[in-house]
């Protein structure tokens, strides 16, 4: 029997998309204050039909923005 190879080992992606309500779980903020913070762009949104997702790439890097803000 082969042995444990990282390499090879099936890890589990995060979403790329959420919805603000997800954000704003995520974020503990609510869903108004997470579309104030995608129109001073500080995240980022994209439009599909009707419906606006968050990407995920841009919570994490708002929260190391707000880490980096918190360290000066």
């Amino acid at each position: 029997m082969p042995g444990y190879n990282p390499d090879t080992a099936v890890v589990p992606i995060a979403k790329l998309l959420y919805r603000a309500e997800e954000a704003a779980s995520l974020l503990s903020l609510s869903r108004t204050a997470v579309f104030g913070l995608i129109r001073s762009g500080d995240l980022e949104a994209v439009k599909i039909g009707g419906r606006r997702r968050i990407l995920g790439s841009s919570i994490e890097d708002y929260v190391k923005q707000l880490g980096a803000k918190a360290g000066s």
